[in-house]
């Protein structure tokens, strides 16, 4: 039997499933060394579920039980409960919050517990029990890879031919989804492929090929899990939609259109987190929740920036969301006819790159030409001024109880200092955390908005393309230049240290049962104070942490 097929039976006892597989699981004379039986040693938490539906399997499995019982005190109850969860990315419902606390020092031969060479790609870390899924991109294949965070051995790799691979801006890379898991399937996707689900022990059960977006910086958002669906925000400078598709075979269940909606990078929202009913997704001049059951759209908020690339949080019954991009606000856009009056040499009413005068027309050629056919016309440039005209940098939170344009009743606060251009917010403990690039770190009040602190240095210079993530009271946040600052959660600034790892990093972190894992441009470390199987003391973990290689 399958791990796959285990793992549903553990979690729907009572359906039809467990009606077909209940005598064979319970039979006395079961092999204690079938896949069936083995599973239950790196799923203890379903062992737990599953004793308790079915008490019969305590007299039946007494022998392997009490083995059993050694590996549960051993590896530690909260190793494999709600605390070694980081199902997608930024952790459960986007939210960057672990529940453990993690080492403040570390770095590339310090607190290391292993770490695990990959090959390229921006993705962060999704973590459920055992096992850590990440996406990469080598030899000309898309790749998802599952490795053991115990040691961070490679479980599996599968990969999927690639279309076009996107080609833009100096940083992008094929392989950035962040890949999301419900703890019995995992889902990941590839903007040069579309959607692929496996399951946790490698086996392939759906692929779903999707139209390459068109963006110039490539895909950026990442999906998510919501019940029995997986939703996937596909904003681009032509044809934005919101997709819903089924978990467990791939089949679109609803797609909305996003007309008006240009490039975006954000990943949606579910609310509320408990019971989601909702989806949210920024984009460009608006946010909008959409309806999770039919993708109707529900309420939406204007005044944000041309292009979104960070993503919403929520938090104290509010949802938060900050957007910055380059000139936002500022009238820049010249007359079309003046345009054509300088550069049109063949005089049909459009501009080539070439023929376009220095200015923001030849500098946004690519984003304005919305079909790609290498001419501006009248109409998308003016698609394109309007919105460069009605483009707001800000921060704001919203209540996420209305109803149609709620921009002037359900606005709770707005700030328009200390906006990041990538990372996402950060609620926690009744406060919002923004980074921007620099290294310039400010802290506002989650209910009022004031400023606790703004734009104070965190002593790590450099963009910065990670988001930051918390637990125990402290907040951890990557540059791209490889900097691991810690800095305490408060009222003020003060930073606990900074960990240089020596290489670039844009992928964002996970805390998970006291362990932080990081991804750089070539390794994904696993970092903790308590030195449990550190790489120094254990030549077999060095050697399982260094035999796979891009």
């Amino acid at each position: 039997m399958s791990q796959l097929v285990y793992e549903r039976w553990a979690n729907e006892s009572v359906s039809a499933e467990h009606e077909r597989f209940h005598p064979a699981i319970t039979d006395s004379s079961a092999d204690l060394k079938s896949p069936l039986i083995r599973n239950a040693f790196d799923h203890p938490s379903i062992l737990l579920r599953l004793l308790s539906v079915t008490p019969c399997l305590i007299v039946k499995w007494k022998a392997w039980l009490c083995a059993a019982a050694t590996v549960l005190t051993w590896q530690g109850s909260s190793a494999y409960g709600a605390d070694a969860q980081w199902p997608q990315f930024r952790g459960l419902g986007g939210s960057g919050l672990g529940a453990t606390d993690f080492t403040t020092h570390f770095g590339p031969s310090s607190n290391v517990v292993w770490k695990t060479a990959l090959p390229s790609g921006h993705s962060s870390p999704c973590l459920w029990g055992v096992r850590i899924f990440l996406t990469g991109y080598a030899d000309g294949k898309l790749e998802t890879i599952c490795l053991d965070r115990n040691d961070g051995r490679v479980l599996w790799r599968r990969h999927v031919e690639p279309g076009n691979i996107e080609r833009g801006a100096q940083l992008s890379h094929p392989a950035t989804a962040t890949p999301t898991t419900d703890g019995e399937r995992v889902c990941v996707y590839f903007g040069a492929f579309g959607l692929a689900c496996y399951g946790f022990d490698g086996t392939e059960l759906w692929r779903k090929p999707l139209p390459v977006p068109v963006t110039y910086h490539g895909a950026g958002t990442s999906p998510v899990l919501a019940g029995e669906l997986l939703i996937l925000n596909g904003d681009q400078d032509a044809g934005s939609s919101l997709l819903a598709v089924n978990k467990r075979d791939g089949r679109t269940v609803w797609k909305t259109e996003r007309s008006g909606f240009r490039r975006g990078f954000a990943t949606p929202l579910l609310w509320p987190p408990d019971a989601p009913e909702q989806v949210v997704v920024p984009g460009t001049l608006r946010l909008v929740s959409y309806s999770l059951r039919d993708g109707g759209e529900l309420w939406s908020v204007r005044g944000f920036p041309n292009e979104m690339v960070a993503s919403p949080v929520a938090g104290d019954g509010l949802i938060f969301m900050a957007g910055w991009t380059h000139g936002s606000g500022v009238s820049r856009m010249p007359d079309f006819d003046k345009l054509l009056a300088l550069g049109d040499a063949n005089h049909d009413g459009k501009l080539t790159r070439d023929e376009a005068p220095a200015g923001p027309a030849k500098q946004h050629h690519h984003y304005i030409d919305s079909d790609k056919d290498g001419l501006l016309t009248r109409e998308e440039y003016a698609v394109i001024a309007r919105i460069f005209d009605e483009s707001k940098n800000i921060a704001l939170a919203i209540r996420p109880d209305g109803r149609g344009d709620v921009t002037d009743t359900h606005v709770v606060w707005k700030a328009t200092r200390g906006l990041p251009y990538v990372p996402t917010p950060l609620c926690y403990e009744g406060r919002v955390y923004l980074v921007k690039n620099g290294g310039l770190a400010s802290c506002l009040d989650a209910k009022t908005g004031n400023f606790l602190y703004q734009e104070e240095r965190l002593g790590a210079l450099g963009d910065y393309y990670a988001s930051p993530v918390a637990a125990a009271g402290k907040i951890c946040v990557a540059s791209q230049q490889g900097v691991v600052v810690v800095y305490r959660a408060g009222n003020t600034l003060e930073v606990l240290a900074r960990n240089a790892l020596e290489e670039p990093i844009l992928a964002t972190p996970a805390i998970v049962d006291g362990t932080l894992y990081v991804r750089t441009k070539s390794q994904l470390y696993a970092f903790s104070g308590d030195g449990r199987a550190a790489l120094s003391n254990s030549d077999n973990s060095k050697s399982q942490a260094t035999r796979i290689t891009p």
